[in-house]
């Protein structure tokens, strides 16, 4: 196999995982997302999931 197609398929393999990280990270949002819908503020936080309070303002406005 030439350098050029080696490189090809690793690029495709680095962009396809890339991408099968990405959708689990957006079903696991959207799933916690559902969660907290239904339980409320009796759910506990996740690190990662929650919004962060941009700077001077407060989480419940």
């Amino acid at each position: 196999m030439s350098k050029q197609k080696l490189e090809l398929a690793w690029a495709g393999k680095a962009i396809m995982k890339r991408w099968a990280i990405e959708r689990v990270m957006g079903a696991t949002v959207g799933m916690y997302g559902d969660l907290q819908g239904i339980a409320g503020k009796s759910l506990q936080g996740i690190e990662g999931l929650e919004f962060k309070v941009l700077e001077g303002g407060n989480a419940s406005e």
